[in-house]
């Protein structure tokens, strides 16, 4: 799966100066999707190794960059919430909220 889509870009710190990225940005998102259900399906439950930090999704740039034109807001939860349901194949664990315990059981 490839997106190819044109993008508007804005520079930081300007004042409503807009300026077009002629052509299109393409990227190859086959081997982020690939990484994404290796780790859905690996038992860890999305945790590293040292269970010290959960990585829930994986998203290219050009999806996030699309994502942002369709006017999600990516840095909001709960519009990161709504565009992974609606893009499962970004996510590295099958749920985001498991409904367990946050703390870590140590034995």
């Amino acid at each position: 799966m490839s997106i190819k889509d044109d993008i508007l870009v804005f520079p930081l710190g300007t004042s409503g100066n807009e300026f077009k990225v002629e052509g299109s940005i393409t990227q190859n998102n086959i081997p982020v999707l690939e990484e994404n259900y290796v780790r859905k399906m690996n038992a860890n439950n999305g945790f590293s190794g040292e269970r010290l930090f959960r990585k829930i999704a994986s998203i290219p740039i050009v999806a996030v960059l699309k994502a942002r034109q369709d006017g999600y807001n990516l840095d909001d939860p709960k519009d990161l919430r709504r565009f992974l349901a609606e893009n499962p194949d970004y996510m590295t664990v099958e749920h985001i909220n498991s409904k367990r315990s946050p703390n870590i059981i140590i034995k």
